[in-house]
């Protein structure tokens, strides 16, 4: 759940990111139609632009049904109608989390399962020993029933078991319940190592991403700084529209890989969260 919500994040994202181009298309659009009225520049250049527009108008399309889609999924997994608002809370993610967690409820049944196996160990392994019961036995004896002296009566029994020969029964019990321990305690310590290496690789994959987010806001920064000059030089007209365009698109392509990136370490987060069974969130409501 977290994971979908993460990823419907990312995708309501990506459709203001490229909502934004869009706005920014159109306003380039009617600057150029200025320039071309004033014979500034020629018509090529205003035809490019407005195709440009309608490229980014069905990537805005495109987003939104992207975005649709990660929502639909959220709502699938919380049980909810496909088509419900998105109006997830960080504490309804904590408590969902939590009573999805219950620190790693496999490890806790290896270990179930490892009680009982010794327990089945205890139960053979008592039986090949000797029993030793005590009987009290009382009454009345004769023709009626009468309480008194010379009536009543009393025996005490001291009995004891001891198989001496079972042609090897109980022992092959034994046996099988000690192999039916070890299998469930070789088990467990593969199911440990196999948690300890989904940590680690969580762990290695946080740091990559972390790593990652901060060369993309670096390309970010120097998309929009490219992009500023570019706009400034748009304004006078000693840009092509070509130059322009591609200032655009870089811009919105760093601009939708930071916000990938971003979430992205989100994600990682999460799968180590998840990894070692801890509480929270790794993200707010901002």
């Amino acid at each position: 759940i977290s994971a979908g919500y993460l990823n419907w994040l990312q995708a309501s994202k990506a459709v203001e990111i490229v909502d934004a181009s869009r706005l920014l298309l159109a306003e380039n659009l009617r600057v150029n139609e200025s320039l071309f009225r004033n014979g500034k520049i020629t018509q090529d250049q205003v035809l490019r632009a407005n195709a440009e527009l309608l490229a980014v108008e069905q990537q805005l399309q495109e987003a939104r049904a992207g975005r649709e889609q990660a929502a639909r999924y959220v709502n699938f997994l919380l049980g909810r109608a496909l088509d419900s608002e998105i109006a997830l809370t960080i504490a309804d993610l904590d408590g969902l989390r939590a009573r999805a967690l219950d620190n790693r409820p496999e490890l806790a049944q290896a270990d179930r399962a490892i009680s009982a196996a010794a327990a089945q160990t205890d139960i053979a392994s008592s039986a090949r020993r000797p029993t030793l019961s005590l009987g009290v036995d009382a009454g009345t004896q004769g023709e009626r029933y009468e309480f008194g002296r010379g009536r009543n009566f009393a025996t005490v029994s001291l009995l004891l078991n001891w198989a001496l020969f079972d042609a090897g029964a109980r022992a092959s019990e034994v046996s099988a319940a000690r192999a039916s321990e070890r299998r469930a305690r070789t088990q467990r310590d593969e199911l440990a190592q196999q948690v300890e290496l989904e940590v680690r690789q969580s762990l290695d994959q946080l740091e990559t991403t972390a790593s990652s987010l901060r060369t993309a806001a670096a390309r970010a920064d120097a998309a929009r700084a490219a992009f500023r000059i570019a706009s400034r030089k748009r304004d006078e007209g000693v840009i092509s529209q070509v130059e322009f365009i591609d200032a655009r698109s870089a811009l919105t392509g760093a601009e939708l890989n930071l916000n990938v990136t971003r979430f992205q370490l989100l994600a990682r987060q999460a799968d180590l969260d998840f990894a070692t069974a801890a509480g929270g969130l790794p993200f707010d409501s901002g």
